[in-house]
């Protein structure tokens, strides 16, 4: 029985039920549907009759929920329930109805998680579109939406009859206390009457087995023995040209290519600032994977972000597969934490403990994934809630590969080995800074890289470079060791003794004895550690963040933080040396069933003594190159970074490989590049090239400028309501399609609040960050509804890629200075303040600029982009600062006035205008940068 409700809203104690429909579906019989509305005894919000498609005098015409009451009962009987998110609509019948209803319960977004479990998102509609699923009509409507969670159902089931008995068998234990679990039960009766002789697998090996680490790789091919084939290459009408239909060669592309091609050939680094539309990745990849073959050494890739690496993986290096003249091998590889573990996916179905509901549908989503993988990467798997709570018990973070008994079939260690024999190798950030941290013992040899968006490259090593210590991160090493119920190292150990009977009888006594100290010493760390976070959290207070300074020790607190912090150093001692005892105990025997036991009693005592080290970094606040702090986040982190590591980079990065070559969108401020070298301990002579977009901005966008509207006496500069009145304004005529992007979250939820309801009037949807969803989530939204305004702050300045009319306007409130009080910024301005240097001039100001860049970027995204961004701090034009604002822009003109005249020019520009200096405009400007 598919079941679906729209309702006036979300919360079933104020919300009603304003339609129902339920179908039932029999193998012997046509589906047969009961479907009416319910007339609400208050208004239906807009947006619900806008979403739905219902109207007011449909609902005024309809009996109320009540009178339903018998229909429905009757109707659904004692069915098994299915729907999409149906713990909701079932909440709102039985609220709606004053019944309870005990029908078993089949939720479809469940099921497709644990079926379908590479899907990025889980809405009906998009589950619907990637399985190609007849909707029979427009979705939001009770009777559809019921109809297609049918058919998710049905092939979820279609899909579980592809699986062999092994899956049942290894799902059992995370079924228990789950309401799908009746699924399960009908699904394996069926595959086990419909294939009796189907081979039942008895191991774990997941995903496709390879005959080698590159399978399929084609003949070596012809390695073109001159530089100058890059150019031809690329050049129209190239190689590339021809064999990829719909290339268009770029003559910025074919410089850059070239300018990549010198540096690796004369050993140089150079830094390479590429407009949107250039094409950069061909134009590095292509010499890269030449200079590789032809040297016969490795070249790294490193991006920042997941999407930038999956798009050289799966777009990029594919296109080159296909059209190199010569093959190569390419392999992306992450930090161990993102992989799969199967020891200790095989710890936790031991006893998988008190999971919760949403932790049992992310375990059965693995056990499916486990059989389509190749990869073992969690950037495979929906980040859902329970998904995010599981992974940290199953990953690869703590795994000793080497000597652990499953290595044959580790996701890590095959991707490792792969990155050894590759060619090219792709990795992020986070894993070159992990390498440099470790003396380079986490990636292989390698003399040449190329780092793509390089205008992280900075922050980014201060964010890796440093430590950090929470409550959760202390909790998590602990819950490895003992926890009360669930699987851990004691437990483990405890279960399996007989297998360490190899230990002389006297070892294995002593080493049981001093095992018996780790659950109270596991205890005593962590009341310490939550005493301890107790105080960080009142010294917090209400802030965000709190730097730890020198005059903090007269502080009446100090003294108990220092004491606090020496009692949980003491009993992270003590733990340590019980580990450091029990390894030494079990080194006397040379047995190989020692071995996985001795590998976990290390990396234990290895994790334990790196949180000893951490805890006294963060106590000493006395260290001038260090800076320290606390963070709140969900609960207080302690911080530690260097305040500037120019130093390092210079001398672990530059000064040990032959070719670094930078490159990113945003690199120059007003076409210089010093403040970017100088950050990274490059020489200013280092090699530099600049390649333009090729894509017409004058021609494509009109940049507005909006006066009086900003009042700097105010805190955040502005009203919320005067921004949300000028917003909906320009949302308005723009149909939607607009991007507003904040610098600040409290005053994107303020303006939020005074947005929504103008905007609900005229048919718009409002999108905010952290209100409406999650990044991912409200951009999904943004796209699937053009009829919307998306309100975001920090990750929203970059990293978005929305092509088409689906955004033709970026709104950006103020100008992305970071606030001086944040203590990494404040830090580092102190320091540059000591070389004499001026912080506003030499930090603030060029870290506004490249944040600005960015944002303004957000629009044009391809030749076919047309649209507006409007720029509503009038600082830059009213400061002196401005100018380099302004000239740091791929525009040469903008327009600025008062709202009033932005808007009549909007108006225009929408209408086919060419801008005529109209005298109604009265002091309207269109201005060439240049001239400002």
């Amino acid at each position: 029985m598919a079941v679906d409700v729209e309702t006036t809203g979300l919360d079933p104690n104020h919300d009603e039920i304003i339609e129902f429909a339920a179908w039932r579906v029999r193998e012997d019989a046509s589906p047969e549907v009961l479907h009416f509305f319910a007339r609400p005894t208050r208004p239906v919000p807009e947006r619900v009759l806008r979403l739905t498609g219902i109207s007011r005098e449909e609902l005024e015409r309809a009996d109320s929920l009540l009178a339903h009451r018998e229909e429905i009962l009757a109707f659904l009987g004692n069915s098994v329930l299915v729907g999409h998110n149906l713990s909701f609509d079932i909440n709102m019948l039985e609220h709606g109805l004053k019944v309870h209803l005990d029908n078993p319960v089949w939720d479809t977004l469940d099921l497709s998680r644990i079926f379908f479990p590479s899907l990025k998102y889980y809405r009906l509609a998009s589950i619907a579109e990637k399985l190609h699923l007849d909707t029979k009509g427009r979705l939001h409507r009770a009777q559809e939406d019921a109809w297609v969670a049918a058919r998710v159902l049905e092939a979820c089931w279609q899909k579980g009859l592809e699986y062999d008995l092994s899956l049942f068998r290894q799902a059992s234990v995370w079924l228990e206390g789950w309401s799908g679990r009746g699924f399960f039960a009908s699904l394996e009766r069926t595959v086990r009457r419909r294939f009796p002789d189907r081979p039942i697998r008895t191991d774990w090996r997941p995903g496709r087995a390879q005959d080698s680490l590159f399978p399929g790789t084609k003949p070596q091919g012809n390695i073109p023995a001159a530089a100058d084939w890059v150019g031809r290459f690329l050049s129209a009408p190239g190689t590339l040209a021809q064999g990829l239909p719909g290339y268009e060669s770029r003559p910025g592309q074919v410089l850059m290519a070239e300018k990549v091609t010198k540096s690796l050939v004369r050993s140089e680094h150079v830094v390479i600032e590429a407009g949107t539309g250039t094409g950069k990745s061909l134009a590095y990849l292509t010499p890269s994977l030449w200079w590789a073959k032809k040297t016969g050494h490795k070249v790294v890739i490193a991006t920042h972000t997941i999407p930038l690496q999956e798009q050289l993986a799966n777009k990029d290096v594919p296109i080159l597969e296909s059209t190199l003249p010569f093959s190569f091998r390419s392999q992306v590889l992450k930090g161990k934490n993102n992989y799969f573990c199967l020891r200790n996916w095989l710890i936790l179905n031991q006893n998988p403990g008190e999971l919760s509901p949403e932790e049992r549908v992310a375990g059965l989503s693995i056990l499916t994934w486990l059989r389509e993988t190749e990869t073992g990467d969690a950037q495979e798997l929906p980040q859902s809630p329970g998904f995010r709570r599981l992974w940290p018990r199953i990953n690869a973070e703590n795994c000793n590969y080497a000597r652990c008994p499953h290595s044959g079939t580790c996701f890590f260690l095959t991707a490792k080995q792969k990155a050894e024999d590759a060619d090219l190798l792709i990795i992020n950030h986070s894993l070159l800074f992990s390498d440099i941290k470790t003396g380079g013992n986490v990636l292989p040899e390698y003399h040449y890289a190329v780092v793509d968006e390089a205008h992280h490259l900075y922050s980014s090593a201060l964010e890796h470079l440093g430590t950090e210590i929470s409550l959760e991160k202390i909790s998590r090493i602990l819950d490895g060791i003992h926890r009360p119920a669930g699987p851990c190292l004691y437990a483990g150990i405890k279960a399996n003794s007989s297998r360490y009977s190899v230990l002389a009888h006297g070892v294995w006594e002593r080493f049981a004895a001093r095992l018996e100290d780790v659950p109270g010493q596991c205890a005593s760390v962590r009341e310490q550690a939550r005493g301890l976070f107790q105080l960080l959290a009142d010294v917090l207070g209400e802030n965000q963040s709190l730097r730890l300074v020198p005059s903090h020790q007269s502080e009446d607190w100090w003294g108990v933080l220092k004491v606090q912090a020496e009692n949980l150093s003491g009993r992270l001692g003590d733990l340590g040396q019980t580990f450091a005892a029990l390894e030494d105990l079990t080194e006397r025997e040379e047995a190989s069933e020692l071995e996985t036991l001795r590998a976990e009693l290390g990396e234990n005592f290895r994790l334990l003594e790196s949180l000893l080290a951490d805890l006294s970094t963060c106590m000493d606040v006395e260290e001038n190159g260090q800076v320290i702090w606390l963070e709140k986040s969900f609960a207080p982190v302690w911080k530690s970074t260097p305040v500037d590591v120019s130093a390092i980079l210079r001398e672990k990065l530059f000064d040990r490989l032959e070719t670094v070559i930078l490159t990113s969108a945003t690199l120059s401020i007003a076409g210089s590049f010093t403040h970017f070298l100088t950050e990274l301990g490059l020489e200013t002579a280092t090699a530099t090239l600049t390649v333009d977009s090729p894509f017409d901005y004058d021609r494509q966008m009109q940049f507005y400028i909006v006066k009086g509207l900003m009042d700097t006496k105010r805190c955040e500069g502005f009203l919320a309501e005067d921004v949300a009145e000028f917003t909906a304004e320009i949302a308005r005529r723009m149909g939607g399609r607009t991007l507003v992007l904040f610098t600040s979250h409290q005053f994107l939820r303020a303006t939020h609040r005074a947005l929504r309801e103008r905007l609900e009037r005229v048919g718009i949807e409002t999108l905010g960050q952290g209100i409406d969803g999650a990044r991912s989530a409200i951009l999904e939204e943004f796209r699937r509804n053009p009829r919307s305004v998306l309100l975001g702050a920090n990750s929203f300045w970059e990293g978005i890629d929305i092509t088409g009319e689906t955004l033709s306007c970026v709104i950006l409130v103020k100008l992305p200075f970071c606030p001086p009080g944040r203590p990494l910024m404040e830090a580092r301005a102190e320091f540059l303040e000591r070389q004499g240097k001026n912080a506003f001039r030499d930090l603030f100001l060029p870290e506004a600029i490249i944040r600005f860049k960015q944002g303004f970027g957000r629009l044009i995204r391809s030749g076919e982009d047309r649209g507006a961004v409007i720029l509503f701090d009038s600082r830059i034009t009213e400061k002196s600062y401005g100018r380099l604002f302004l000239s740091s822009l791929p525009v040469a003109t903008h327009v600025r006035g008062d709202r009033q005249q932005i808007i009549r020019r909007l108006e225009a520009w929408l209408g086919g205008g060419d801008f005529p200096n109209d005298p109604k405009n009265g002091t309207l400007k269109a201005v060439r940068l240049g001239d400002v």
